[in-house]
């Protein structure tokens, strides 16, 4: 029985991790979005400054 529930706390911990990978993941591509749309529009901006 406790093979069963080791087998389960191995199984759960391996989707929580994957879970934590997922969304760790999602706010890295968003902030890497963001910096790229910033600098994107930072050219043009200077460009009408100078």
């Amino acid at each position: 029985m406790s093979y069963v529930i080791a087998g389960y706390v191995v199984v759960l911990t391996i989707l929580f991790l994957y879970g934590a990978q997922l969304l760790w993941r999602r706010r890295r591509l968003t902030r890497t979005a963001q910096r790229v749309a910033t600098f994107a529009t930072a050219p043009e901006q200077a460009g009408e400054h100078r």
